[in-house]
């Protein structure tokens, strides 16, 4: 999850200019594609257009759902099949994060929390600043490196793309053209 939390940021960061618009995966550049896990690309592939209306939505009032059953029941209440969509992605991520230990759990579950609201914001089409963007990039960075290593451990095991995003050539190369010290 932490690398579909930086992908968002870095994906934010890049199509933060009011001209870009990005519909489908398909408009998504082959270089922040490759950096998208399967089960991610596959989601947001399922998604018809339809659905991507109600979603953005149902976003809108993010803010008003107390957890993510709320969020899911509105979603049921307006499209029974983008429930069932996100129902299934919601439990695969659920046991992803469920069989971390407590200081790996803790970090991905604040890193979700931000993507979660990150991708409501900009459905919403509430874009942050590339400031602000910048500085959650760091934020988890620098606390993905302070965990202890049994803890980077763990999230190599049960999120074994996840840790890549430290060692990847290419993410690398896309954090440190958008996120300059």
């Amino acid at each position: 999850m932490l690398r579909l939390a930086l992908f968002a940021v870095l994906f934010a960061c890049a199509f933060s200019a009011p001209n870009v618009e990005v519909n489908k995966f398909e408009d998504i550049p082959e270089q922040y594609r490759e950096l998208i896990p399967k089960e991610v690309a596959d989601h947001i592939k399922a998604i018809t257009e339809e659905e991507k209306t109600i979603l953005k939505e149902v976003l809108k009032d993010y803010a008003k759902y107390k957890d993510e059953n709320e969020y899911l029941a509105a979603l049921k209440e307006k499209s029974p099949s983008l429930h069932e969509k996100a129902k299934k992605f919601h439990d695969f991520i659920k046991a992803k994060v469920d069989a971390l230990g407590d200081e790996a759990k803790a970090f991905v579950k604040k890193v979700i929390a931000a993507a979660r609201k990150l991708h409501a914001e900009l459905l919403a089409g509430n874009k942050p600043s590339l400031e602000e963007l910048k500085n959650t990039v760091k934020k988890y960075v620098a606390e993905f490196d302070a965990l202890t290593a049994a803890a980077k451990e763990d999230l190599k095991k049960h999120f074994p793309i996840l840790t890549s995003i430290f060692t990847n050539e290419k993410a690398k190369a896309l954090m440190d053209k958008h996120l300059p010290n």
